[in-house]
């Protein structure tokens, strides 16, 4: 459970990185439900709706605050901005070919996340864990030619595709 009146000091003082950290710490799968799931958060915090979609709006436009419908909706946080849209990107054009030099597939995709987005250990497993919890990236098996082994699936719906 979080802290609401962390929450609402730290807006309070206009700190979108520490309620991003706190946010992250306090969800590690993502805050469940649609896109109004975090205004309802930021409102039981204390603010008006009006300020509620403000700051969920900051959030999001700086790149702490991710939300990925589908399936299992839900929202995820990242103690640093991502760019979720840039990730698609990524994986969409590179991870079909990437193999990493761990063999343990949720490492292996920790390591592309690193790699090609510049993202810590930490914020690296923030990303997988959201995206995992929603659906998007799951562990399965893989036959081909050169390799025969875990490898992570990543999927992302139609709807989130329009949303990035």
């Amino acid at each position: 459970m979080i802290d609401l009146e962390r929450v609402k000091s730290l807006i309070e003082a206009g700190d979108v990185e520490g309620l991003a950290k706190l946010l992250s710490a306090a969800y590690p799968t993502g805050l469940v439900g649609e896109r109004d799931a975090l205004v309802t958060l930021l409102m039981k915090a204390g603010l008006n709706h009006a300020e509620a979609v403000r700051w969920a709006g900051r959030l999001e436009k700086e790149g702490y605050a991710h939300h990925l419908p589908g399936f299992s909706p839900r929202w995820v946080f990242t103690s640093k901005p991502v760019s979720f849209h840039e990730l698609a990107e990524l994986i969409k054009s590179e991870w079909g070919g990437f193999v990493g030099k761990n063999t343990e597939a949720p490492a292996e995709a920790l390591e592309f996340f690193e790699k090609n987005l510049g993202l810590d250990r930490e914020v690296a497993e923030e990303v997988y864990r959201g995206l995992e919890a929603a659906g998007y990236a799951s562990v399965v098996y893989q036959e081909a030619p050169e390799i025969n082994r875990e490898r992570v699936l990543f999927e992302f719906p139609e709807v989130f595709l329009k949303q990035v």
